[in-house]
């Protein structure tokens, strides 16, 4: 890596003039402050140099497209000084630029081409690779900063120091098109920032008055200065990453506005100094972000100690969440390489937690009786504790709503409520809008009578008892003394010993602050309160029809609350018309998506990926396409509100309406179609069963887990197991799902089980680990890539007897994969007799060496025998003809949980069936759900595929 800067063409380095004028300086600051370079000052008198408009438009494209996010939010003005300011350079090919001239002489934003960032750490070993490159510099990226001696610390002086031992240089390669740069310097001799900038608005009004446009610029200058002097300079809008100029250094603001090497800092040799990097890594970057999300966690706990509704605890907003997985994307490809990727595994497991503290998800899954068998192959979660649990949570959710909570039932089916619908008839939105306001007016006069009762209660008893209620720290004295105040006491001093009011004084120790303080009956009676004097003073327009009757608005309101995503009567030009004529004639009342987020309990982050396969549907008269390849699908990741394994979770498609975020350079947010949640694309609202979304699956599997070995995962992270139950494992039919749990493949002892045929690529890893013949595959399915079919069967069993499964394993996923597992589903259907006849079982996890692993198990429709709860009744399988109670098996259907030996008991007599033999247990569940012929159609179709090296 560090050959293209020995063999440059060109080398720009300091100017020596300026190593002979630096020597008057004094020598313990030029020792380390590298000199400055000679420029001409614009005298405040004279106009700035004119530029060519191409050049200042290739300049404001930069800013526009610039990865430091203070660079893209600055004012108009501020970027119109920078475009006729900065210096514009074109480094040609073969250049190695370091230095001062590199670092030290203003930010250098890249407009053009491409180049890297090489370090030559100290102490190397002996012969090891001179350089290693840490950073990659694109169009948009930047790097260096301007250093003056007042703006510099004793700790910075000490940073500089290390920084310019390491040796740092951009070089362009020789066989590219160059790096083409503009400076960002100061336009006279004041430097950049508030004086410069102010003298441009100086000198482009002739009047000395400052409007408002003019203090604008003012403050931007400041801003800008501290692009330059601040060591934060690349943090977001939100505040990830520690606020103090020293806590962060050099290499870790340069990994902020650069682009990721292939190479990620987590297999830089140690020979050549890579563990410097990752010292800088960890030390300026991904601590202060656990840091971060530590606090977090800790700002929900302190709103739940302060009463706040459960929908106001969590502390971010929708458009900050989707901030936070960019920045924690770009972090995590900085460490594994831009070749490999970043992932969001530390953001899945932090979500989930939250939303368990929180109180989104019933109960706590660590909190649930869990039992491992003996032989490790099976785990039994208790499941009447699990029930008792949500009936306890059926209670709470009815009562958040009979206090003026949102009601989060809507759509299609129970987990239809990630995104709340926003188009209201005129009473609902006041009740929901107006109503939130008279709760925090009630509430607080309610306040103030309990300040007249803690002023009598302080007159009576000579304490300032209004401290006390005020002072969190102090709440338990004031319970102390009014739970030692005879109700007598309370009687002499006028006051009402059943006063709810003084109750609720005596139970808190602590003054109403908001309306979630106040006790479930109080909460109700206010509501109530609240409701009535809104219905006494709304307007003809807000009161509900006695009759209930229903125009054409009144259908769109409630199609959109049963069939959110989903067109009008599934009519595009009659959505369009009923929704705009509804909001010109105030009968539908649209509220931003933003707004009811906040008002949303289950909250969401997004991923997106493109489509590559189309999604197939299958049905007597033949196949149909339900997606086509090509399109851009989302998925909105949440918590299993009723988990059943670690870390449980669920992704949902993101469904039909419109999610984009605002682009512009100084606003963050939702577009305008986001807000009012248009309807883009209601084809994306899919069904769950018959149709298993192999890609879905795959992709999510790979944005969630650490892209590289268990050794070389970043503390926080885990690892996540993805998969899609089939029919017979799923009650939710109308809403296509996803289910995520941590896991990973050498978790799973039956995932393991020895192969009977394995296809394997020349150069795969994984082939001299296999027990067999090993078939050579080409290139198509792509490299290293090792297909093996796994027959499962309890000991001692009829050979014919045994299910199967087809385990894929490979270092990423490759397209030709994901086409020949689609494929396969067709095939397989199409021959087997269709989605009546069989289903699909597919799962995609780590397997902790840096690979992946797809398990792909064709099943039958298994038959429930008698009515009754599925967990307790016997099934059958309609392609054997094979019944559980035959089989000697409490369970026999498969899906995410069981086909890896997780089960829910509800029956005493599976646990102690898994308890006592769980390995048994678990194959005798697999073979029971074999689907004959299945075997013969996939070694069939690996050979019609033309995937065998020939």
């Amino acid at each position: 890596m560090g050959g293209g800067a020995s063999t440059s063409k060109y080398v720009v380095k300091d100017d020596p003039k300026n190593g002979a004028e630096s020597k008057d300086k004094d020598d313990d600051i030029a020792a380390v402050l590298p000199q400055e370079l000679e420029h001409k000052s614009v005298p405040l008198e004279q106009p700035l140099p004119k530029r060519a408009p191409a050049q200042k438009e290739e300049v404001l494209k930069g800013l526009d497209q610039a990865r430091n996010t203070q660079l893209r939010a600055l004012c108009v003005r501020v970027r119109k000084a920078l475009a006729e300011s900065a210096a514009i350079e074109q480094l040609p090919p073969g250049t190695t630029l370091e230095g001062s001239k590199a670092w030290f002489h203003g930010q250098c934003l890249v407009l053009f081409g491409q180049a890297s960032v090489y370090l030559s750490p100290p102490r190397r070993a002996e012969g090891a690779p001179e350089s290693v490159e840490v950073a990659v510099l694109k169009r948009g990226d930047s790097f260096g900063r301007q250093l003056h001696q007042g703006d510099m610390s004793e700790e910075d002086l000490l940073n500089q120091e290390a920084w310019e031992n390491c040796k740092p240089r951009v070089v362009v390669p020789a066989e590219g098109v160059g790096l083409r740069i503009c400076r960002l310097l100061e336009v006279d001799e004041a430097r950049v920032g508030s004086k410069s900038i102010a003298s441009f608005a100086k000198r482009t009004h002739e009047t000395s008055y400052l409007g408002p446009k003019d203090e604008e610029v003012r403050e931007q200058g400041h801003r800008f200065q501290g692009l330059h002097t601040s060591s934060n300079a690349a943090a977001a809008s939100l505040a990830f990453l520690p606020t103090t100029s020293t806590s962060i250094s050099m290499l870790a603001q340069l990994w902020l506005t650069s682009t990721p090497p292939p190479v990620g800092i987590s297999d830089l040799p140690t020979e050549s100094g890579g563990a410097l990097p990752r010292a800088h890594f960890q030390a300026a970057l991904w601590s202060p972000l656990r840091d971060r999300l530590d606090q977090l966690t800790d700002e929900i706990r302190r709103r739940q100690r302060a009463k706040y509704r459960i929908h106001d605890c969590f502390p971010l907003q929708g458009h900050q969440i989707v901030e936070l997985k960019h920045h924690i994307m770009h972090l995590t490809e900085l460490w594994y390489g831009s070749a490999r990727g970043g992932n969001l595994s530390i953001l899945y497991s932090w979500f989930v937690e939250a939303m368990e503290v929180l109180g989104v998800t019933a109960y706590e899954y660590n909190k649930l009786p869990i039992e491992p068998s003996p032989d490790g192959w099976a785990v039994v979660v208790d499941g009447a504790a699990r029930k008792k649990a949500l009936i306890s949570r059926s209670g709470s959710d009815k009562s958040y709503v009979a206090t003026g909570g949102v009601a989060q039932k809507q759509g299609r089916s129970a987990i239809d409520n990630t995104v709340l619908r926003n188009v209201f008839f005129p009473w609902e939105a006041r009740d929901l809008l107006v109503g939130r306001l008279l709760r925090k007016y009630l509430s607080r006069l309610l306040s103030l009578r309990q300040r007249c009762i803690l002023r009598r209660l302080a007159q009576h008893f000579q304490l300032d008892v209004l401290r006390l209620a005020q002072d969190s720290r102090t709440h338990n004295t004031l319970r102390s003394v009014l739970a030692a105040t005879p109700k007598e006491e309370f009687e002499a001093m006028g006051l009402d010993p059943t006063d709810p009011l003084l109750q609720l004084l005596r139970r808190s120790g602590a003054e109403v602050a908001g309306f979630g303080q106040l006790d479930e009956t109080m909460q109700r009676n206010v509501w109530e309160a609240a409701k009535t004097l809104l219905r006494e003073t709304a307007p003809a327009l807000a009161k509900e029809p006695e009759d209930g009757s229903l125009d054409v608005f009144g259908r769109f309101i409630n199609w959109s609350r049963d069939y959110p995503g989903e067109f009008f009567e599934h009519d595009k030009a009659q959505h369009v018309t009923v929704f705009i004529a509804g909001m010109f004639s105030r009968r539908i009342v649209v509220v931003k998506r933003s707004h009811m987020e906040r008002m949303t309990l289950a909250r969401y982050f997004p991923l997106s990926w493109k489509r590559q396969q189309p999604l197939w549907g299958s049905a007597s008269t033949g196949k149909f396409q339900v997606r086509p390849g090509g399109v851009k699908e989302g998925s909105h990741v949440r918590a299993n509100e009723c988990p059943y394994a670690a870390l449980h979770g669920m992704s949902l498609s993101a469904g039909g309406f419109a999610d984009q975020r605002i682009s512009d350079r100084k606003t963050v947010g939702y577009t305008l179609l986001m807000e009012l949640q248009w309807i883009r694309d209601p084809q994306a609202n899919i069904e769950n069963w018959y149709i298993t979304d192999i890609e879905k699956i795959i992709q999510e599997a790979w944005q969630l887990n650490p892209h590289g070995p268990v050794a070389h995962a970043l503390p926080g992270e885990v690892f996540v197991s993805v998969g899609q139950n089939p029919k017979v494992g799923s009650s939710i039919r109308q809403t296509q799902h996803t289910q995520l749990a941590e896991g990973h493949w050498n978790k799973y002892p039956i995932l393991k089980v020895e192969a009977a045929r394995v296809f394997a690529a020349k150069d795969s890893p994984f082939a001299s680990a296999a027990g067999v013949k090993v078939e050579l595959l080409n290139d198509v399915l792509g490299p290293q890539t090792m297909l093996e079919i796994v027959d499962i069967c309890a000991e001692a069993s009829d050979p014919e007897n045994t299910g199967l499964m087809l385990r894929c394993r490979c270092p990423d996923i490759p397209p030709g994969l994901v086409r020949f597992l689609t494929q396969l589903r067709l095939r397989l259907l199409e021959r087997l007799g269709g989605p009546e006849a069989i289903d699909f079982l597919v799962l995609c996890m780590s397997d902790q060496e840096g690979s992946f692993v797809v398990i792909f198990a064709p099943t039958p429709q298994l038959m429930q025998l008698q009515e009754g709860h599925a967990d307790l009744v016997p099934w059958a399988n309609p392609l054997t003809g094979e019944s559980s109670e035959v089989a000697g098996i409490e369970e026999s259907r498969l899906d995410f949980g069981k086909g890896v030996g997780h089960f829910l008991v509800l029956k005493d007599e599976l646990r102690t069936q898994l308890l006592g033999k769980g390995e048994d247990t678990l194959r005798r569940i697999w073979a029971f759900n074999r689907v004959p012929g299945a075997r013969q159609v996939i070694e069939e179709f690996i050979v019609q595929q033309n995937i065998l090296e020939t």
